[in-house]
């Protein structure tokens, strides 16, 4: 069974997101600051990482950022997995360029992950947001189809590790080992 190490990419940069007016699933596109590049510069000097078969990665910007600086530091080959991507927000997917007022602001957005990711609140059918059972139950088979490997390194987001382990909060750059259950 793999040994998996969780990692949570580095710090995104979100005031360049908001002047790009990257907002809803246009904010995927995010990438690091250079804080950021340093979190994961340091996480690839932890011996924990040492010896993995390969590092799975989310598709998001941020992820695949912090991705390429782990392969480049650890010379380790990067497979995607859409499966592991972070929380949704609106799973309708609606677009990128919210109307002013409408529920995809920035705000709104902090104050959802806080309800359904951290409290673990429901919210009503017309928000469509992800809750962290549902980040669970998508991001398990894919890590299962990873199984035989000895030691994987996924870079990922918050939702996603607090989903499978519990740990909260998650610092950008922090790695959480995990077993599958």
């Amino acid at each position: 069974m793999a040994q998996f190490y969780l990692v949570r990419h580095g710090e995104p940069n979100w005031p360049w997101a908001t002047e790009q007016r990257f907002f809803g699933p246009a904010s995927n596109f995010v990438p690091l600051t250079a804080r950021g590049v340093e979190q994961l510069e340091q996480a690839a000097r932890d011996p924990r990482l040492a010896g993995a078969d390969y590092i799975l990665a989310s598709p998001y910007t941020r992820t695949m950022q912090s991705a390429q600086i782990l392969s480049r530091r650890l010379d380790l080959d990067v497979r995607v997995d859409w499966e592991i991507h972070e929380w949704l927000y609106d799973t309708t997917m609606q677009g990128d360029l919210p109307p002013e007022g409408s529920y995809h602001s920035e705000e709104d957005m902090v104050e959802c992950f806080d309800r359904c990711v951290v409290r673990r609140e429901s919210l009503p059918p017309d928000r469509c947001c992800e809750t962290i059972e549902d980040i669970r139950r998508r991001v398990l088979p894919a890590l299962r189809r990873h199984a035989e490997a000895g030691k994987v390194i996924v870079v990922c987001h918050e939702g996603v590790i607090r989903s499978l382990t519990g740990v909260s909060p998650v610092a950008h750059g922090q790695i959480v080992p995990f077993d599958l259950p």
